[in-house]
């Protein structure tokens, strides 16, 4: 597991950050056992990634349980309106596969790389296109984005932690109560945080984002592993297949 997790790591951000936004899209249109494969695939990295986190266990069940919240309102809303019941539980399962995939993606992203070495391959691929002024602040954006993810899993998991060790018996639905305005909370007050970071640190100009990034054989060789799977996936796509 740490060997797989040092070696997404170490991948330059910019092989990492257009798999990804391949992959993302093409996850609503591949086939289902493409989408399976990508999901297995993503949760093993994704379980590498967090066994290094303080709570990177809660952060991944925290992940699935939001997976199957919204499969079972599908699920719900198909059986109500009258669907058969093989159709309800294939219309869940392709849902499940899918947003998990997706889901899992996104986490992956955020912890294999810091989000300002995705906002500088964000930067180094809009730049010719953009400009540099508008260069570093869609980089600025997108680390700032990419970096809320992982922050709001563990703010979720630090407040359910807190209120099990002060709360114990608290009933289901007092920490769908208080969980939910813990969590807004205490976003709000991380935002000012991030804000006062990223002045004390200069990030917010233009030469924090210049692109320093060196590419290595080891890339080379992850970049052919990983256009041969994408090529694999693109076969199931409706507008290629």
């Amino acid at each position: 597991m740490s060997r797989l997790a040092a070696l997404v790591r170490g991948l330059d951000p910019r092989l990492k950050l257009g798999t990804a936004l391949f992959l993302g899209p093409a996850l609503w249109l591949m086939g289902l056992v493409q989408a399976g494969v990508c999901a297995v695939a993503l949760l093993c990295i994704v379980a590498a990634l967090a066994s290094g986190q303080p709570l990177g266990g809660r952060m991944v069940r925290g992940l699935l349980v939001f997976v199957v919240f919204w499969v079972a309102v599908k699920a719900g809303l198909d059986a109500v309106s009258g669907m058969e019941w093989a159709q309800v539980a294939a219309g869940a399962g392709d849902l499940a596969v899918r947003l998990a995939a997706l889901l899992l993606l996104g986490l992956s992203l955020a912890l294999s790389a810091s989000a300002r070495a995705l906002g500088l391959a964000v930067a180094w691929a809009v730049r010719p296109v953009a400009g540099g002024e508008r260069a570093w602040k869609l980089a600025l954006s997108l680390a700032l984005m990419v970096h809320f993810l992982p922050m709001c899993l563990a703010t979720v998991a630090e407040i359910r932690q807190a209120l099990a060790r002060r709360c114990p018996r608290c009933g289901f639905f007092l920490r769908m109560t208080v969980i939910p305005q813990a969590v807004i909370r205490a976003l709000g007050q991380k935002t000012w945080n991030q804000t006062l970071a990223v002045a004390g640190r200069g990030l917010d100009g233009p030469q924090a984002w210049e692109p320093d990034f060196s590419w290595s054989g080891r890339d080379t060789r992850c970049a052919l592993v990983a256009g041969g799977f994408l090529v694999w996936i693109s076969l199931s796509l409706p507008f290629l297949s």
